[in-house]
């Protein structure tokens, strides 16, 4: 609640102790009535009855005649009670529901850190995952372009934070040899150790997809993973060679 204008021109938040003595206008009308109809009511006595006579009456006949004159003001201040009690409901279940939203704020942002604190461990799965298959291919058991040695050197240099560098050697890799489209599947499934590789760097990219689309309503995290990252691409290419969308094939050019 705010109170009135201030001389800058500007409102400010009510104080605790003047919301404390704010009184709702429900109130303020049931008091108005109240002191009314009292002071008809004392009116009435004095002036039309008296009040000697009134006090003569019998007890019964003064019973019912304050019964009947204050049974208004009990209906009265029920229906007042009513209508402040539904405005207590409603500003409680506003608050819950202001709860509530914070409440699930708070999950989602922890769940965001966590997602980025594993995004890195992930990475360098993803990395391993390709630096194995990638070896697979153009190592002494492949084409013998790399050696053992040489793999070392790349393996020590993608370990101090490069995780992407053999999976930016796959997409090359791929990318050099996209008019033959065999030998580019060759690289993927020619071997059961290949297609090994394959299936686990797949189900290990769609299952950081997931995550990325569980904390993100926008889906921006998810859309920068999958189609702004060296992964994203990578992921993307294995999909199109396993038969995957053709739209997918200007990953290549």
């Amino acid at each position: 609640m705010l109170s009135p204008p201030t001389r800058l021109g500007y409102t400010r938040p009510m104080s605790e102790e003047e919301r404390r003595f704010s009184l709702d206008w429900r109130v303020a009308m049931g008091l108005v009535l109240t002191t009314v109809w009292i002071g008809a009511g004392f009116y009435y006595l004095v002036y039309r009855v008296g009040l000697s006579n009134f006090v003569a009456l019998p007890t019964a006949d003064i019973g019912s005649f304050l019964e009947g004159a204050f049974a208004p003001l009990a209906f009265l201040w029920l229906v007042i009670g009513h209508f402040m009690q539904q405005k207590e409901i409603t500003s409680n279940t506003r608050a819950i529901k202001v709860q509530e939203r914070n409440a699930h704020r708070l999950e989602l942002h922890s769940r965001r850190d966590t997602y980025f604190k594993l995004l890195t461990l992930v990475q360098d799965q993803l990395g391993s995952i390709a630096a194995f298959h990638y070896i697979s291919i153009v190592g002494p058991t492949g084409t013998g372009e790399m050696t053992n040695e040489e793999f070392r050197q790349q393996r020590a240099l993608a370990s101090r934070g490069d995780h992407a560098l053999f999976i930016r050697l796959m997409t090359t890799l791929s990318v050099s040899h996209r008019d033959d489209p065999e030998q580019v599947k060759e690289f993927y499934f020619g071997t059961d150790i290949r297609k090994r590789h394959t299936e686990n760097y797949v189900k290990t990219f769609e299952n950081l997809l997931a995550e990325a689309r569980a904390v993100d309503a926008e889906q921006m995290i998810s859309d920068a993973l999958l189609f702004g990252s060296a992964a994203g691409r990578q992921y993307r290419i294995i999909k199109y060679v396993m038969g995957g969308d053709a739209a997918e094939l200007s990953l290549f050019y």
